[in-house]
């Protein structure tokens, strides 16, 4: 039986067991400037950048930091499935089945991401400044942790948090998300929320804290689907200097609160750029967010420093994997009399978010069944804007399979079905607003059917 890996550093070890290459680069880079922009040559694939295919595990050794910086890991969904101990092309199938799964964490005392304690706090992190325009250095991989699995609310998830100094970090928190509800609870109580930002965290729990409603149930699941993956419990531990849980197999830690106090995310008020989003376009910084004030940073021993780009395969990876997972579910329930949905995938030059592809075996034609089949992909997950239905004997994690589906099995005025004027998601620039609509963000949603005509079946087979 195939296992998930139970921490980072065993999945660098079983990685290179299997014969996997992890390339360190030997010469020291600055994490300003020099790491982003090495890796987003040499190696990050679109949407990042113009080249395709998979994105390498890298290790880098950053000028004047103790903790060597970890880039690529889930830059491959071969890769992905082997860390959570899915059957090769089976990933999003694998973790589906975790969904209706619940594994419950355990508490552990003395656990090994409390080994050391950092005097510099974040200033002895290597925290990257990935281009000129960013507002400055920002933690990209810090699974938050806030609330309490005792007490049953808790929220474990990944948020972008810009340093201000070794002490206060920026955080932007998606409205209506757990950490936001959590947060505000807390304002209206008059205190501070009290969290921990896990970096370098088992694969299994990053692919789970991407979870959220409705694949999960608010204020839960996170946990107890990444202790599905593993096939056993998470280990989790009390923060030490704050009363707030963390995940005790980090390699690094930062403890502190959510404060009621607020700062911008920019320090150049002629510059409102953030970092690049994961559709590959600058950012914009926001205004006025909230405060994380740290109390405590601690690490393992020989602690390894995990960050991702922004945009390329390794983010839209992470985010596309549960995506597929809760609409496959979904759909395989919503739609099982009527077709057989065999795959989902959600494809990373959309960011793992806009365009999902669906390999179905469908018993009859109906332009009925698919303008539902859209709407209820678009119900189940709102960022889609395109979703492409295509046979059985088409390849959906194959751009070229598709486009070649795209080329002989689609006729626009036959195979289209829009939905015009649906809600827009502006980090998609044709979704804002002015693009469509000079005075909204509104978007076209669509889905491009590249089956073919039961009626002429013989004529679309493959050699």
């Amino acid at each position: 039986m195939l296992r998930s890996a139970v921490s980072l550093r065993d999945a660098l070890y079983r990685l290179q067991a299997s014969g996997e290459k992890v390339i360190e680069i030997e010469d020291e880079l600055n994490p300003y400037l020099q790491i982003a922009e090495h890796y987003r040559t040499e190696f990050a694939t679109s949407p990042a950048g113009q080249r395709s295919g998979e994105e390498p595990v890298v290790i880098y050794r950053p000028k004047g930091f103790n903790f060597p910086v970890l880039m690529g890991m889930f830059g491959s969904r071969r890769r992905n499935e082997y860390l959570i101990g899915a059957q090769s092309g089976l990933g999003a199938h694998h973790l589906a089945q975790c969904l209706s799964s619940s594994v419950e964490p355990v508490w552990i005392p003395n656990a090994p991401c409390h080994e050391h304690r950092l005097e510099n706090n974040l200033d002895a992190l290597p925290v990257l400044t990935t281009t000129s325009k960013d507002a400055g250095p920002y933690l990209t991989s810090g699974v938050v942790c806030a609330g309490s699995p005792r007490s049953g609310f808790f929220n474990v998830s990944i948020h972008r948090m810009r340093l201000l100094d070794s002490r206060h970090l920026t955080i932007w928190m998606l409205p209506g998300r757990d950490l936001e509800v959590l947060y505000h609870q807390a304002v209206s109580e008059g205190r501070s929320l009290p969290v921990s930002i896990n970096i370098g965290v088992s694969p299994a729990l990053y692919f789970a804290s991407s979870l959220s409603k409705p694949f999960v149930t608010p204020g839960s699941g996170e946990l107890e689907v990444a202790g599905a993956l593993l096939r056993q419990p998470l280990a989790i531990a009390q923060c030490v200097t704050c009363e707030t849980f963390c995940i005790a197999e980090s390699e690094i830690v930062v403890e502190g609160f959510i404060r009621g106090e607020m700062a911008d995310e920019f320090s150049d008020p002629f510059s409102r750029y953030g970092m690049p989003e994961f559709l590959g376009y600058m950012g914009q910084a926001q205004e006025l967010l909230p405060v994380v004030e740290v109390t405590g940073v601690f690490h393992r021993s020989d602690a390894i420093y995990q960050t991702f780009l922004g945009p390329g395969k390794e983010q839209a990876e992470m985010l596309a994997l549960p995506t597929e997972a809760g609409v496959l579910r979904h759909l395989k329930q919503f739609f099982k009399e009527e077709i057989d949905i065999v795959d989902v995938h959600y494809l990373a030059p959309g960011g793992g978010q806009l365009m999902a592809a669906l390999r179905v075996r469908k018993s009859y034609e109906s332009k009925d069944l698919f303008e539902r089949i859209r709407d209820s992909v678009i119900a189940c997950h709102a960022l889609t804007k395109i979703v492409i239905v295509a046979d059985e004997d088409t390849d959906i994690h194959s751009p070229e399979d598709l486009l070649w589906a795209f080329a002989t099995r689609f006729q626009p005025s036959r195979d289209l079905y829009i939905l015009g004027r649906s809600k827009g998601f502006p980090l998609d620039p044709s979704q804002r607003m002015g693009y469509l609509d000079p005075c909204s963000s509104i978007t076209d949603k669509y889905l491009i059917d590249l089956t073919a005509p039961k009626e002429m079946r013989l004529a679309f087979e493959r050699v």
